[in-house]
């Protein structure tokens, strides 16, 4: 039985990266499953429920992961380029609309997002950035709680469809700029020279 509310879990997470959240339905998601509609409320109240406890997966696994690449990484520059060729993996993946969706329709697992981007993403940057510093590889004219609540607010801006419609801007591309913008916008010299010796050690076609 666990293993079919895992699958569950699963199946309906990877409906919602793709199309977003408000336009996949329980039905679609039975369908997916190739189970009945009933099966899945045995396991979840209701679609509430499951965004909820899809959002707190995905949230926990982004900060394992950038827990591991801050753990392995010699240095603020080397943390900031594979964080960013993890986030760009993500972007890859990731229907533009899905944050809209579960900030106007799923109000609990927006929450779950907004206390994420404070206590995790928020915090860690500041680390980052304070460490870069130290390093002389971000310039020590920064503010790190303005820049660090600047960035929180780019990745919120990105998936903006009134700022960055659908039919002008490509979601990756708006992400990608916003975010190369940003660090560009912090190193030192010294920072541009390792980054770029990091971009022709790690075999990637990325762009940073």
């Amino acid at each position: 039985m666990e293993n079919i509310s895992e699958k569950i879990l699963e199946s309906a997470g990877s409906l919602f990266l793709k199309y977003g959240v408000k336009s996949i339905s329980m039905d679609d998601i039975a369908r997916e499953l190739s189970i009945s509609k009933k099966t899945i409320y045995q396991f979840f109240k209701d679609k509430n429920e499951l965004v909820y406890l899809i959002s707190e997966r995905f949230l926990l696994a982004q900060k394992e992961k950038f827990d591991k690449i801050q753990v392995e990484s010699k240095d603020s520059i080397e943390l900031l380029y594979q964080s960013t060729l993890h986030a760009r993996e993500i972007f890859e993946i990731m229907n533009p609309y899905i944050l809209f969706d579960i900030k106007k329709y799923y109000k609990e697992a927006w929450q779950l997002y907004l206390d994420f981007e404070k206590k995790i993403m928020y915090q860690s940057l500041i680390t980052t950035l304070e460490n870069g510093i130290k390093q002389g590889l971000f310039r020590d004219d920064i503010d790190v709680s303005i820049l660090a609540t600047l960035r929180m607010e780019e990745i919120k801006l990105a998936f903006d469809k009134d700022v960055f419609p659908d039919n002008r801007f490509s979601f990756k591309e708006v992400q990608y700029q916003i975010l190369d913008h940003f660090f560009y916008g912090i190193m030192t010299e010294e920072g541009y020279a390792l980054l770029n010796n990091y971009k022709q050690n790690f075999v990637t076609n990325d762009q940073i």
